[in-house]
């Protein structure tokens, strides 16, 4: 009787070492073994955001999963955190502050930025920018959605688009300033755009192009002085596979602005825009998206009133303060 009794005994004893052994071990299935760690690091550049809330989360289609960890930026924008994870990762950056290279004003970062990283252990780098915004939104409009692969794919077009060479934005730190690089002329250029009124949330959402692209590249010569032809996609107009033009287009404009009780006039000088790759017989009058192109897209906010005069001379872009090209 006592050996009937001893062997379950013994039985469950050998069941529960070999418990604990596989639990030592990692647990069964799915390969075991902890994950390792990857450290993350990078900056918030728009100028350099000060006490950013910088956090990471799994990257699924449709943007970010189940968040992964959260540090905070320091003076220069300079971040660095561990995550436990393997795979693709949306690194997403927001509040703090930063100051306006077009204004010289410290500004709090409201809308949020992002970039998309692959975590597979050591370290990986991720820069954080309004252009790598850009590229997660048109990422997330891929087949797939977002995964680091995709972005990798879109940051390349952004790049491009931006005429920023072989710069890859996920991983190379802009300039700001004097001497500023590309990529910092880039971004300084997106602070003179939203300076002048242009939308900041609709810019790296890229909604809609053909609504600031012109006055994107007119913020460019007026911030870095010099003039530089951009070629955004995206636009809604489409020069298909047949002939096309290109289109000089003169806006000047006039119009009132209210102040200590009065009303007082003003005019704006006439200013030339060259749009390239456009279908033959598109420059003409009542086009209303060369029109919006022209007019920079937007009417001033506050307290104007303002109406456009257009003139447009086909093929005719001499003297053009800014080039923007159509594919």
């Amino acid at each position: 009787m006592r050996s009937v009794v001893r062997r379950p005994f013994l039985l469950l004893s050998a069941a529960i070492a070999a418990s604990a052994l596989i639990v030592a071990c990692g647990g069964g299935g799915g390969g075991g073994g902890a994950v390792t760690p990857t450290t993350i690091s990078g900056s918030v550049v728009k100028g350099p955001v000060n006490a950013a809330n910088v956090c990471a989360y799994k990257a699924v289609a449709g943007g970010k999963g189940d968040q992964l960890g959260c540090t905070t930026t320091n003076a220069s924008g300079a971040y660095s955190f561990d995550i436990q994870y393997t795979g693709d990762v949306v690194i997403e950056a927001s509040g703090g502050t930063y100051l306006d290279e077009a204004t010289n004003v410290s500004k709090p970062l409201s809308t949020p930025l992002q970039v998309v990283i692959a975590s597979s252990g050591g370290t990986a780098t991720g820069i954080v920018t309004p252009l790598t915004s850009v590229a997660y939104s048109m990422a997330k409009g891929m087949s797939g959605g977002v995964s680091s692969a995709n972005f990798s794919t879109a940051a390349t077009n952004v790049a491009t688009q931006f005429q920023l060479g072989s710069i890859n934005i996920a991983t190379a730190a802009p300039t700001i300033g004097t001497g500023a690089n590309l990529y910092g002329k880039a971004l300084q250029a997106f602070s003179q755009f939203v300076a002048a009124g242009g939308s900041f949330s609709a810019f790296v959402t890229w909604t809609n192009p053909a609504s600031f692209q012109s006055a994107y590249s007119s913020a460019y010569v007026v911030i870095n002085g010099n003039s530089i032809t951009f070629t955004f996609t995206g636009t809604g107009i489409n020069p298909g596979g047949g002939s096309t033009e290109s289109c000089g287009i003169t806006v000047a404009g006039s119009g009132t602005v209210s102040a200590n009780g009065g009303s007082f006039p003003f005019t704006l000088p006439p200013t030339k825009i060259c749009v390239t790759g456009l279908p033959s017989g598109a420059c003409a009058a009542g086009n209303s998206q060369l029109q919006s192109l022209a007019s920079a897209g937007a009417t001033p906010a506050g307290n104007y009133s303002i109406s456009y005069t257009y003139a447009y001379a086909p093929n005719d872009c001499a003297g053009a303060l800014v080039t923007v090209n159509y594919q």
